[in-house]
């Protein structure tokens, strides 16, 4: 019988051994989970305008921030106006985690439902028309952590991210996202479709900007299928910033391809926003905020049975006091 007992010891040791491994891995996937719950530079919630709204608001951001250029219509009737949005009622994520000796890894998937409104009004700020359809929209982006110290009680932190990018169906494609100032030629940042999911953007890369900076955005984009397209007065799909960081604090601006405010030429698949970052709260000098690039079809936004596509980029900023 004593043969058995050091047998019986050395496989008591070892499940102890793999239980207290399993434990730390589990506090470490908790440690990253909390990161991932409530850094601000990950945040998807100024997507929700809880309803329609203008083409172009501002909710707590000074609305400097716009440079407005364009009438907002139901096509073809230029006396319309039009308000849309997005009501998100469910919200699912998962994540999947690569945790190495100093660095982890998470791939984040993110989706999101409920109603998109649409309503029409007239001159008269009459309501004339208005739709409600059901959405979908999957999201995914990759997220780079690196080991501080594994004694404090935050051993880990958020080093690096990809551009986050999602939408619904597969009729419209953002391709590239690029900031210039104002009659810039060399882009001050730069981003590709082709490795937009794979390139980690360091945290202390991220785009900055002072208060007041002028920019001029440029966004390229894909549409297999264009409706109510008419060149360069009006292009087959909607593209719209939405900027801030979340309720309270956000705001939506439209960019454009009709060859004017700043866009080079017409109904090339290049849109343009020429715009004035926003001011930050008195009582800050630095703080990070989301921009989330939102492509939408015509025949999502004018047509009700005309579905549902849709291509969103998201992309953390930072503005900072001089």
């Amino acid at each position: 019988m004593k043969k058995y007992i050091p047998i019986l010891t050395a496989v008591s040791l070892i499940w102890m051994s793999c239980a207290d491994i399993h434990d730390q891995e589990k506090d470490e996937i908790s440690q990253l989970m909390k990161l991932l719950e409530n850094d601000v530079i990950l945040n998807t919630d100024i997507l929700n305008t809880e309803g329609a709204m203008d083409e172009e608001y501002s909710d707590g951001l000074d609305i400097d921030g716009g440079m407005k250029t364009m009438a907002d219509t139901l096509w073809p009737h230029s006396g319309y106006r039009l308000r849309f949005g997005r009501h998100i009622t469910d919200r699912e994520r998962t994540f999947t985690f690569d945790v190495q000796d100093d660095t982890a890894y998470a791939e984040m998937h993110r989706s999101m439902s409920g109603n998109f409104y649409v309503i029409a009004f007239d001159s008269n700020h009459t309501m004339v028309d208005s739709f409600v359809k059901a959405f979908s929209e999957e999201f995914e982006r990759r997220v780079r952590f690196v080991r501080t110290d594994s004694s404090s009680n935050r051993p880990w932190r958020i080093e690096g991210i990809t551009i986050g990018f999602g939408g619904a169906g597969n009729k419209v494609r953002i391709t590239g996202l690029s900031f210039y100032t104002l009659n810039g030629t060399d882009a001050l940042f730069n981003y590709t479709a082709d490795n937009a999911s794979e390139v980690f953007i360091p945290r202390n890369d991220l785009p900055v900007f002072n208060p007041g900076d002028t920019l001029r955005i440029e966004l390229t984009v894909e549409n297999d299928d264009p409706v109510f397209d008419m060149g360069n007065i009006n292009s087959g799909e909607r593209v719209a910033m939405h900027y801030g960081r979340g309720r309270g604090e956000r705001a939506r601006r439209r960019l454009n391809d009709a060859g004017v405010f700043g866009d080079v030429a017409a109904d090339d698949n290049v849109f343009t926003k020429l715009w004035r970052t926003h001011t930050i709260r008195p009582n800050h000098q630095a703080r990070v905020f989301n921009m989330h690039y939102d492509l939408i079809d015509n025949a999502t936004l004018f047509i009700s049975d005309g579905g549902y596509n849709t291509a969103v980029w998201s992309l953390p900023y930072r503005i900072i006091r001089p």
